[in-house]
C-alpha cells in the first residue's frame, strides 16, 4: 500500500504545476515561461534519463528495436497530432490558442505513456527499498511540475477543461504501479520497446510543436527564464533521483 502512495505522489506533482499556471500573477509571461520549461525539461528527460536507460537495456544487436520503435513513436504521434484539433489560420489570436491547446493535448497523450512506465519503476523499487523508492517519486515529480504549468497553461489560454487532463496525468502513474502489481514483472526488452515509442514521441513533441511555437514568441525574457529553470529542475531531479 505504501509503495502504492509514493507512486501517486509523483504523479501529484502535475497538479502542483497546474496550481502554479493557475495562481500566476504575470499570465502573460506564463505561456513563454511554461514552454521554455518543458522545452528545456523534455530534452534534459531524453538526454539524461530515457536515452541511456533504453540503451542499456537494448544491447547488441536488440538495438534495432529501439530505432523501430522511436520510428512507430513520432508516427504514432503525427497520426494522433492528425485528429486532435489543430491550426486554425481564421485569424493569427485564433490559430495561436489553437495551437496551445494542441500542444497541451498531445503532450498529455505522450506524458501519460511515459507515466506509467515511470509508475511501474518507481513501484518496483518502492517495494525492495521504500525510502529509495520516495526519493526517485520527489525526483520524476520535480520533472513533473514543468509539465503540469506547461499544460495547465496552454489549455487554459485555450478556454479548456482542464482538471480532467490533470487528473489523468496525476493517476497515470499510478496506473503503472497497479500494471505491475497486477501482471507482475514486465519484460525488460519490452519496456525498453515502451520506452523507445516515448523516445519518438519526445522528439515529436520537442522539433515540430515546442520549437516552432518557442520561435515565435515575442517575450523572449519569459522564455529563456523557462529554458534556464527547466534545466536546472532537471539537474535537482538527477541530485535528488540518481
Amino acid at each position: 500500500m505504501k509503495a502504492l502512495l509514493i507512486t501517486l505522489l509523483a504523479g501529484g506533482f502535475f497538479l502542483v504545476g497546474s496550481l502554479i499556471a493557475k495562481f500566476a500573477k504575470d499570465k502573460k509571461g506564463i505561456i513563454p515561461f511554461s514552454l521554455g520549461m518543458a522545452f528545456s525539461v523534455l530534452l534534459m528527460l531524453l538526454a539524461v534519463d530515457i536515452l541511456p536507460e533504453v540503451n542499456e537495456s537494448l544491447a547488441g544487436n536488440n538495438k534495432v528495436y529501439m530505432y523501430i520503435f522511436i520510428v512507430i513513436g513520432i508516427v504514432l504521434l503525427k497520426l494522433i497530432d492528425m485528429l486532435v484539433p489543430h491550426h486554425d489560420h481564421e485569424k493569427e489570436k485564433k490559430h495561436h490558442e489553437r495551437h496551445l491547446e494542441h500542444i497541451g493535448l498531445i503532450s498529455s497523450l505522450a506524458l501519460i505513456i511515459h507515466n506509467i512506465i515511470e509508475g511501474m519503476s518507481i513501484y518496483s523499487l518502492s517495494l525492495a527499498d521504500l525510502k529509495m523508492g520516495l526519493i526517485m517519486a520527489i525526483g520524476v515529480g520535480l520533472h513533473n511540475i514543468p509539465f503540469g504549468v506547461e499544460i495547465s497553461a496552454s489549455l487554459e489560454k485555450a478556454n479548456k477543461n482542464i482538471a480532467l487532463n490533470i487528473i489523468i496525468l496525476t493517476l497515470s502513474t499510478l496506473l503503472g504501479a497497479i500494471i505491475l502489481m497486477i501482471f507482475g514483472e514486465v519484460n525488460e526488452i519490452m519496456l525498453a520497446c515502451i520506452m523507445s515509442i516515448t523516445i519518438g514521441m519526445i522528439i515529436y513533441l520537442l522539433l515540430f510543436e515546442l520549437l516552432p511555437e518557442l520561435n515565435v514568441i515575442k517575450e523572449k525574457k519569459y522564455k529563456r527564464i523557462g529554458l534556464i529553470t527547466g534545466f536546472v529542475l532537471m539537474i535537482i531531479n538527477i541530485f535528488i533521483g540518481g
